[in-house]
């Protein structure tokens, strides 16, 4: 039998949402290889609390959950054996300090698995003093024995930008592309449905899309463009343009989505459009091209890491570069050919990736310590 991994749930605990890094952790929960070994774990004012098993199928199939423990056993109580995987980005200093007091204190294996440092490599899409406020997060960062990246870039901007030279060496295990749960679909000339599938905030640029389907709708292209995602506060060119277009048939918005939604959207669609200018992994394309589906995008991590089948990439995320990709893709050969090319790749599950990281948490002994000496921040 496996040894048991303790698993940090501290944000997923208090914002049970649905998207983003929670998602992710849901994913990896649920497909983890022995779930009997799988220990919930919640950062408290002085320790790491240790919780019922029971919280975590609460936490994957969205049941209530109590978020309060006063009672729960201190993991400070039996270290020796300790395997403690963070699978969050936080920017709580108290949590910061109680990783760096347990791995200086030679409490086990301790690993993170890393997303994206975009508060501190793209500090101008998010609100002001955002990588300010993260810096407790890199600090710990440095002791931080093992490690782990979502992508390739993620390693890259680890070992070069974050901790310059000085950081451990990790694997990389990408993320899955099947949770949607969509069935592999199949070209046909009457799809005249594009997708815009994410948040809309600056940094993902959907008002280029919007205003790219604008040119063509003025052109008298009958494309269709749904746009589905959470619009943020202080996003004003989306909101114009939603505003602008509300009387377009060929237009529709959906604000939030379940699953099923975006299933039967994507499922009617001939290709995705993403044209993010700052992503840290890009999902939403990785999970169109697992159901066969082509994506016209800008560079992000998931798609690096695939060759370059079943897409257009966009050079630059202008309102005319992505008209011109959208007018290839209305080319029925053209589209045909890119569909094939999608149903080819090879789209890693979300079993995958937690089994690699569950190999990953498993691997080589308990025993760590803290970095003789720390990098440095960006």
């Amino acid at each position: 039998m496996s040894e048991a991994v303790h698993i940090d749930v501290t944000n997923l605990l208090r914002e049970p949402i649905r998207t983003g890094i929670q998602r992710v952790e849901r994913e990896l929960i649920r497909h983890w290889p022995d779930n009997s070994r799988l220990v919930p774990v919640i950062a408290g004012r002085q320790h790491f609390q240790v919780l019922p098993r029971e919280v975590l199928a609460g936490l994957v199939d969205g049941t209530p959950v109590r978020r309060h423990f006063p009672f729960a056993r201190s993991l400070r109580a039996a270290p020796g054996r300790l395997r403690l995987l963070n699978p969050e980005l936080f920017f709580d200093p108290g949590r910061a300090r109680l990783y760096t007091e347990l791995i200086r204190a030679g409490g086990g294996w301790i690993g993170w698995l890393l997303y994206d440092f975009l508060p501190w490599l793209a500090p101008n899409f998010f609100h002001p003093g955002a990588s300010t406020v993260g810096m407790p997060f890199l600090a710990a960062l440095r002791d931080v024995p093992h490690v782990a990246h979502i992508s390739a870039q993620t390693r890259r901007e680890y070992e070069t930008r974050i901790m310059h030279g000085h950081g451990r060496e990790g694997p990389v295990v990408s993320l899955g592309g099947d949770g949607l749960g969509l069935a592999r679909q199949e070209f046909s000339p009457d799809r005249r449905l594009f997708v815009a599938l994410g948040t809309l905030e600056p940094r993902k640029n959907v008002a280029a899309i919007l205003e790219a389907f604008g040119e063509l709708w003025a052109r008298g292209h009958q494309a269709e463009l749904v746009v589905i995602g959470m619009l943020r506060s202080g996003t004003t060119r989306e909101a114009e343009l939603l505003h602008r277009f509300r009387d377009e048939k060929r237009l529709r918005y959906i604000g939030t989505a379940d699953d099923a939604t975006v299933r039967a959207v994507l499922g009617g669609s001939r290709a995705l459009v993403c044209a993010t200018e700052a992503e840290g992994f890009g999902l939403p394309p990785l999970e169109a091209l697992h159901a066969g589906i082509p994506v016209i995008a800008t560079a992000m991590p998931s798609l690096d890491m695939l060759p370059a089948h079943g897409q257009i990439r966009l050079a630059e995320a202008t309102p005319p570069a992505i008209a011109a990709a959208v007018e290839t893709m209305l080319d029925d050969a053209v589209a045909s050919r890119l569909w094939q090319e999608a149903a080819s790749l090879p789209v890693r599950s979300w079993r995958d990736f937690a089994h690699d990281v569950a190999d990953w948490a498993l691997a080589g002994p308990t025993t760590c310590k803290a970095r003789a000496s720390g990098g440095q921040g960006p």
